[in-house]
């Protein structure tokens, strides 16, 4: 025996022998058990991710591998989340046998719903509504998701006025939800299978089904407008860039003062405080029963319904204040309108589209698009392709001509040519520029007649927007412009060694390759499906000498040195000296350099703006990202993105495209140009010059982007050139 060990030995019998054995093999089963378990979890996330962007095989794979091993521990509360999930994805690839049988073996009815309404089996689906009718106690997730439904297969049998009535349920509930959390992005497209955004689209669709039946207004939507028409334009404003509508209304209560009687803010302030009590005895009254709950509920209810009244009366005598601090749509009667001016509002719903035809005093016409959302998304999407892609020649007259047609040949039967007209697109027609569209086709580009070549047009993100901006007050900015432009990429860029060496030199357009910013994407899948396998390859953007003739015109025209702090090229035009600027000084702001898509350049994960990557402080990467934007604080009347795709963005459920043009507006800005497409930089800077020629002469920014698109039409007659930007805001 070794100094300093101790040596034990024990006698092992048989049934203790056997009892060590039984405890260390359920050790090892239950380790193996429990890691089984987490590679389901595992790959059921991982389903979850992909099923969020669209790739459903690929998610299909994930769930039904985590759906087998959950199959083999036995575990039911896995077993059930698999096959409702692949029911879910089955019903998103139309697949509808394979997602009804998926939702019978789940037991989810719900589920079934989803299926009878895909399949336009109404009467089952209603049958079985009426069993799993929500009981005082379920959730508001389930109460959306039932009147939803219940909405959907009444719509489907034609019973619209009993469609819009459970619509109204789950939107109201929605809309309660909706201002008790914090991050609002993506609330829309959240909820079961098909998004909250579905109990909107539906009642938009009942509506205007009944109005165009020439149903009279009831009792029940008698406070969203004065006719039928009137309310589903309501209901259409409530999914048209909310956030930005409440961001923009927030930023204007800090610096625009308004107040409203004693009598009538202490009136608001008893019920706001009545109501608050109530959210806080919401608990203690829920354990205590039916009965209790219920009459919560009324006293609630009632308490809600004063408040609005309240509110609909001080938007009637005080709108400014009622826009800032309830900023929820307003009735189309109350839009403040100008006499020559058109608004033409376009609501996309699954079964078909609607455009709201609406004047001072209201809407006057509400025509619908008999055309599915899938559909008209192909036409748009078939349309866009050569203008994205660079393949400009093969520009389809035939298609234009289709699309206005479809969009706007009707809405504009009436309309003169004087008059201007407003465009608050819906979904992927936020990314349509409407003055493409091809009302007489002639032999060849130069020769037919297109919508803007007839009439002045502006977009909007929302009408309730447009009513906002036009009750502020207008920029007290005290200097006329900012802009930067031409900026150096390349640390090999002979104005950056000039700069170094103390010395001044230009960059001439000979070989402007060479000193280009280089950086990283990722190129996925051919089919789109999937960035698995994708490959990596460069971006290059080469530096731009053509804006730092543009920016320098610019600031000429309007008498100002091309010198910081109000106008920053090369070396200065980098993120540093852009911080340094008070941005909020200035009515105009123009920006000339190259702009990009998320994930065009490895780690930018959201739309940016390229500044100067030179003599850069700190953390300032070069990169002006959307964030970055939403974060300013401006008092411009316009900006200027001369710069390509600033106007494209992701499509956001229920808030329109997340892009350059809705984050300046966020930020303060009046108006925004921004560009549709990759724009051609030489025929760029003859626009911008035009442009902001016509506005120095007096006339208004619409006109004069319409006057200097027609100069370049004439020109380059094709639409890639002349159609590439668009206005958005104040006209």
């Amino acid at each position: 025996m070794k100094k300093g060990i101790i040596s034990l030995s024990l006698k092992i019998s048989g049934p203790l022998l056997g009892l060590l054995t039984a405890l260390f093999l359920f050790g090892l089963l239950t380790d193996a058990f429990s890691q089984s378990a987490d590679e389901a979890l595992r790959l059921f996330q991982k389903g979850q991710e992909t099923d969020k962007y669209g790739r459903y095989q690929e998610a299909l794979n994930y769930f039904e591998r985590s759906l087998k091993i959950n199959r083999a521990l036995d575990h039911a509360e896995g077993i059930s989340a698999n096959l409702n999930n692949i029911g879910v994805v089955h019903l998103s690839q139309k697949r509808y046998k394979e997602a009804e049988e998926k939702f019978l073996e789940r037991g989810s009815k719900s589920g079934l719903v989803d299926v009878y309404l895909a399949t336009e089996r109404n009467d089952e689906a209603l049958k079985l509504l009426d069993k799993i009718t929500p009981k005082w106690n379920v959730t508001n997730p389930y109460r959306i998701q039932f009147h939803t439904q219940h909405g959907m297969a009444l719509k489907g049998k034609g019973m619209f006025k009993e469609a819009s009535s459970e619509f109204l349920k789950a939107v109201s509930i929605s809309e309660e939800m909706r201002q008790k959390i914090k991050e609002k992005t993506g609330f829309f497209s959240g909820g079961s299978a098909g998004g909250r955004i579905r109990a909107y689209r539906g009642i938009v669709a009942a509506l205007s089904e009944r109005a165009i039946n020439g149903e009279n207004i009831d009792k029940e939507f008698a406070p969203y407008g004065k006719n039928i028409a009137s309310s589903s334009f309501y209901f259409s404003e409530y999914t048209k860039a909310r956030t930005l509508l409440e961001a923009m209304a927030e930023s204007a209560r800090k610096s625009q003062k308004t107040e409203i009687p004693e009598e009538l803010r202490e009136n608001e302030q008893s019920l706001l405080n009545q109501l608050s009590a109530i959210e806080n005895q919401w608990e203690d009254t829920y354990k205590k029963g039916e009965e209790p709950f219920k009459e919560l509920v009324k006293r609630k209810e009632g308490l809600k319904k004063e408040l609005d009244s309240l509110i609909s009366q001080i938007r009637k005598e005080y709108p400014i204040y009622a826009s800032l601090n309830y900023p929820k749509p307003i009735p189309a009667e109350e839009l403040p309108l100008k006499d020559n001016e058109v608004l033409l509002e376009y609501a996309i719903t699954d079964d078909s589209s609607y455009v709201f035809v609406v004047r001072k005093g209201g809407v006057k016409n509400l025509i619908k698009i008999s055309l599915s959302k899938e559909a008209l998304e192909e036409k748009v999407k078939t349309f866009m392709e050569p203008l994205n892609t660079g393949r400009h020649s093969e520009f389809s007259m035939n298609t234009a001509k289709e699309l206005y047609d479809i969009l706007l040949a009707t809405p504009l039967k009436n309309v003169k040519e004087t008059e201007k007209l407003i465009i608050i697109p819906d979904g992927i027609l936020g990314l349509l520029p409407f003055e493409a569209l091809v009302m007489e086709k002639g032999k060849d580009y130069k020769n037919s007649l297109y919508v803007g070549d007839r009439w002045t047009m502006t977009y909007y993100q929302s009408a309730t927007a447009l009513a906002l901006t036009r009750m502020l007050k207008p920029s007290t900015a005290s200097n006329p412009l900012f802009a930067l432009g031409n900026p150096v990429y390349s640390k090999d860029d002979p104005r950056y060694i000039a700069y170094k060496q103390g010395r001044q030199e230009q960059l001439f357009a000979q070989n402007p390759n060479q000193y280009a910013y280089r950086g990283i994407t990722i190129v996925g899948k051919l089919d789109g499906k999937s960035t698995d396998g994708g490959q990596w390859e460069e971006v290059v953007y080469t530096p731009l000498p053509e804006t730092e003739v543009e920016v320098k015109s610019i600031a000429k025209l309007f008498g100002i040195q091309a010198e910081p702090p109000q106008v920053l090229l090369n070396i200065s035009s980098n993120e540093t000296n852009l911080k340094k600027v008070s941005l909020k000084d200035y009515r105009y702001l123009h920006f000339a350099t190259h702009a990009d898509l998320p994930g065009k350049v490895q780690g930018i994960k959201e739309p940016f703006i390229l500044l100067g990557q030179v003599e850069n402080k700190d953390r300032d990467d070069g990169f002006l990202t959307l964030s970055e934007v939403l974060d300013l604080s401006l008092d411009a009347d316009m900006v200027v993105l001369s710069a390509c795709v600033t106007g494209k963005g992701k499509l956001m459920e229920g808030e329109g495209v997340a892009n350059f043009l809705r984050a300046f507006q966020h930020a303060g800005a009046r108006s925004v140009v921004a560009s549709l497409w990759e724009v051609a930089s030489e025929p760029a800077v003859e626009y911008m010059k035009k442009f902001y020629g016509y506005l120095k002469s007096g006339k208004s920014r619409a006109e004069a982007l319409k006057l200097a698109r027609n100069e370049i039409k004439a020109k380059y007659p094709n639409p890639f050139y002349w159609a590439v930007f668009i206005l958005h805001g104040e006209g």
